[in-house]
């Protein structure tokens, strides 16, 4: 009977295949070490990847705030050149004594306006105007003087001239004007009233104050932009020659006063005094 009891013992199993069971087991838990590691590997490359992510973002960041920089160095690079391009323009068509247009551009100005009156035909007045005995205010009271009479006469005609009119420094001490749609009568009047505000303006001489008075050269062109064979003279060049005869006539004639000259078709016709 003990016999039988220990082989009873011996031959005892929970399963009816232990050992397949087991096996299958090993088998599975070899697939969770697999599966654990391969986590672990996928964690440690996600972990990597955004590390990198990471890295790449500031590096983006750091490349976007370079070309904004870089952006914002060329905009003002550009508007550097476009200030300095206005600044060499204003230059080249600006006198540097009286801060108004030069010659050049105020004979642009007007053939610019004769075109445009081609087909209107309005009246359009120009004038010269000279102030009068102004080599004897630099001998007088110096130079400095004398540039600060300029400028001030500069800055008389601007403050008493309408929107449309143009000024210049013609050269020396002579200015220039452009009347668009202005009659010789009005530009008679205007020219009175600018010759009035000239006259009002005195200067430091140091010793004493003094004044000083100008003489004015105007004409109109009427009717079309007509220059004669025989003149040979483009508009501009008639109406200016027009004007500094009349200029001339007001200086040989006493100073400080209006001379309008009659222009038509290219021709000067005559000139004659208006009254100061």
């Amino acid at each position: 009977m003990n016999r039988t009891r220990k082989n009873t013992e011996t031959d005892f199993t929970l399963f009816d295949n232990e050992e397949r069971v087991m096996e299958h087991a090993e088998t599975i838990i070899d697939g969770l070490e697999e599966t654990t590691d391969l986590i672990k590997t996928l964690s440690a490359a996600y972990k990597r990847a955004v590390k990198d992510q990471k890295r790449m973002v500031r590096l983006c960041d750091r490349m976007q705030e370079e070309l904004r920089a870089v952006k914002e160095r060329l905009e003002g690079e550009v508007t550097a050149r476009a200030e300095l391009a206005e600044q060499f323009r204003v230059q080249a068509i600006t006198d540097g004594m009286t801060q108004i247009f030069n010659r050049s551009h105020f004979l642009e100005l007007c053939d610019h306006e004769l075109k445009s009156r081609a087909r209107t035909e309005e009246p359009l007045s120009v004038a010269l105007l000279d102030v009068d005995h102004f080599k004897s205010v630099n001998d007088t009271y110096g130079h400095a003087a004398g540039d600060e009479v300029l400028q001030t006469v500069a800055r008389t005609l601007e403050n008493n001239l309408r929107q449309s009119d143009v000024i210049a420094r013609w050269g020396g001490e002579e200015f220039s004007i452009l009347m668009p749609r202005t009659s010789p009568e009005n530009a008679a009047a205007l020219a009175e009233r600018l010759r009035k505000a000239v006259q009002e303006q005195s200067f430091d001489g140091k010793k004493e104050r003094f004044s000083i008075t100008a003489s004015f050269g105007l004409t109109t062109l009427e009717g079309p932009n007509l220059t004669t064979e025989k003149s040979g003279m483009s508009v501009i060049d008639g109406l200016f020659k027009c004007a500094d005869d009349a200029l001339y006539d007001a200086k040989s004639s006493g100073r400080n006063k209006v001379v309008a000259s009659e222009y038509v078709k290219g021709v000067k016709l005559d000139a004659t005094e208006e009254p100061a």
